[in-house]
């Protein structure tokens, strides 16, 4: 008798949960999709992946499962300790500037559960148009988003001419200070592979900038662009020159010149970068 009660209860308790699940969350809602549409409508005008400099360099508020996985914005399933929730229930974002326009009791909800139900991802069914597409946002193509990735690698490629070019001067300063007319080896070596990485270095430099990057600060962009440009050019021809002068084991004045030239343009275009990427008051005091 007792284990038909146990049983009994079991399945009463089985059946019951459901039901309660459901009353948490109809059938069929979806949580992710819901709030990526009041973030398509409200959020991306401070906060979209296509803005050249979004605020708080935060441009992916349609990329919920980043959003989600950014622990600075949001704690799955504790809305209070997410500072999206924070922001939003201060009515701090969108900006009450917004011209989207503030969000509603009912948007606002929708966030807090999101992020109690611990953030899920959109569903995406294939049965109806992007959210982000539905609030008339711009949702860059394919080719766009393959362009901006690759131009991405500009960052992390650009430190090995910098550094090369670099050392090759100091190099040669060290060869110049001895009296050495022979060719530095080692200014040879880090001329030869600077001028090979500067010429991807440059390409995905102007991809980078071409998906909007810097465009905020089109006057310090184009220095860094421009600079940039001629500082590669300029390794290339003097690498030319330095390996015409190996040929003929004799350093040439005016490679040496060229190098030195070289090396300025480099620190320049080097220094508008740091200071596009950080901001012109990265140095201050």
């Amino acid at each position: 008798m007792r284990r038909e009660v146990a049983l009994l209860v079991v399945c009463l308790a089985a059946t019951a949960a459901p039901g309660r699940a459901a009353a948490a969350e109809p059938p069929g809602k979806d949580l992710g999709s819901e709030v990526r549409g009041v973030f398509a409508a409200k959020c991306t005008g401070c906060h979209g992946p296509d803005l050249p400099k979004p605020r708080g360099r935060f441009g992916y508020v349609l990329d919920l499962p980043r959003v989600a996985g950014n622990p600075e914005l949001v704690v799955p399933g504790r809305p209070d300790e997410s500072e999206v929730w924070a922001l939003v229930d201060r009515g701090e974002m969108p900006p009450p500037d917004s011209p989207a326009g503030p969000l509603t009791a009912a948007e606002k909800e929708a966030v807090r559960a999101w992020i109690a139900a611990g953030a899920p991802d959109a569903a995406r069914t294939g049965a109806g148009p992007d959210p982000a597409e539905a609030a008339g946002v711009a949702v860059p193509s394919p080719a766009r988003r393959t362009f901006r990735w690759v131009g991405k690698f500009h960052l992390l490629l650009l430190h090995f001419p910098v550094a090369l070019v670099l050392a090759a001067g100091v190099a040669e300063l060290l060869s110049a200070c001895r009296g050495v007319r022979a060719p530095s080896p080692a200014a040879q070596f880090c001329l030869a592979l600077a001028a090979v990485a500067a010429v991807p270095a440059v390409a995905l430099g102007w991809l980078h900038a071409a998906a909007g990057n810097g465009a905020g600060s089109p006057l310090l962009l184009a220095a860094h662009r421009w600079s940039g440009t001629a500082a590669g050019a300029w390794v290339v021809v003097t690498a030319a020159c330095a390996g015409r002068d190996a040929r003929r084991g004799v350093r040439s004045r005016g490679v040496r010149v060229a190098l030195a030239v070289g090396v300025l343009l480099v620190v320049a275009a080097a220094h508008a970068g740091g200071l596009l990427a950080h901001g012109r008051d990265f140095f201050d005091w």
